[in-house]
């Protein structure tokens, strides 16, 4: 089993390390994409639940 070292082109990986086996079966929440759901938000990502806070006016009465 080896390891890989990275170069330290950048802060994130200047300690990286892949074992090999790691790289020949990696877990399944690292390559599978997340569900976006929750925080109430839609496609377009717009607020969708109530109490989405209040909203302010712009032109005030003087």
């Amino acid at each position: 089993m080896a390891i890989h070292l990275y170069k330290t082109s950048t802060p994130s990986t200047r300690n990286g390390a892949v074992d090999s086996q790691v790289k020949s079966n990696p877990r399944n929440n690292l390559i599978y994409g997340q569900h976006h759901c929750g925080k109430g938000r839609n496609a377009r990502g717009i607020i969708t639940v109530r109490h989405r806070g209040e909203v302010i006016s712009v032109y005030t009465v003087k």
